[in-house]
This record gives structure tokens, sequence and C-alpha cells, in this order.
């Protein structure tokens, strides 16, 4: 019973010790790519526009507006 745990925790610690590494590799590769994005100027101008709004909100006088007003729904 002692035998079985010990070869349990042995494979733990061996996977464990392998997910880390590859969680730093990935890590580090992340960074990597973060930082050479941070340095390249293209992107940097992109970022620094101020965006604009895609659709304006219209307050026009359509129908459904015209319906209220005249109070038929109330």
């Amino acid at each position: 019973m002692v035998n079985e745990f010990e070869e349990f925790a042995r494979q733990f610690r061996e996977r464990t010790t392998a997910r880390l590494l590859e969680f730093e590799q990935n890590l580090a590769q992340a960074q990597r790519t973060v930082e050479e994005a941070a340095r390249n100027p293209r992107n940097q101008r992109a970022h620094s526009k101020t965006p604009t709004p895609a659709n304006s909100v219209r307050r026009g006088s359509g129908q459904v507006r015209s319906v209220l007003r005249r109070g038929e729904w109330a």
C-alpha cells in the first residue's frame, strides 16, 4: 500500500513538473509576443487614435414617436 502511494506521488510530481515547464515556456512566448508588439511603432499608431462611434443614435420624428405623441396607445 505504501509503495502504491509512493509511485502515485512520484508520477504526480513528474506530471506536475512537466506541466509547469510547459506553462513557463508558453508564458515566456506570450511575454516575447507582447514585448515585440509594444516595440512595433505601426501598432502603436493604430491604437493612439480615439475610437469613433460606429452607429450614432438617431433621434428623429419617425412613426413610432408620432404615435406615442398622439396618445393613441395610452
